[in-house]
């Protein structure tokens, strides 16, 4: 059984679901009383589909994940 990793970075809390798909949660949010999750990272033939919790429906692409995570961080 494969362990999924789990990591900080650029502030944010990153959860590997799969070898190409990321949870991301901002614990800094959590604290604050709001829901930690704010979005999900997927790969896709060398791009990174970014898909924002409370924006249905819209799908950003980068080139790295780095660039991908730093549009959550906002």
């Amino acid at each position: 059984m494969k362990t999924h990793v789990r990591f900080l970075r650029q502030g944010l809390e990153v959860s590997e679901i799969s070898d190409r798909e990321w949870r991301v949660s901002d614990t800094r949010s959590a604290a604050e009383g709001a829901p930690p999750l704010v979005g999900f990272i997927l790969q896709l033939d060398g791009m990174f589909e970014v898909t924002q919790i409370g924006r249905p429906g819209r799908r950003t692409y980068f080139r790295s994940f780095d660039a991908a995570l730093g549009e959550l961080h906002s």
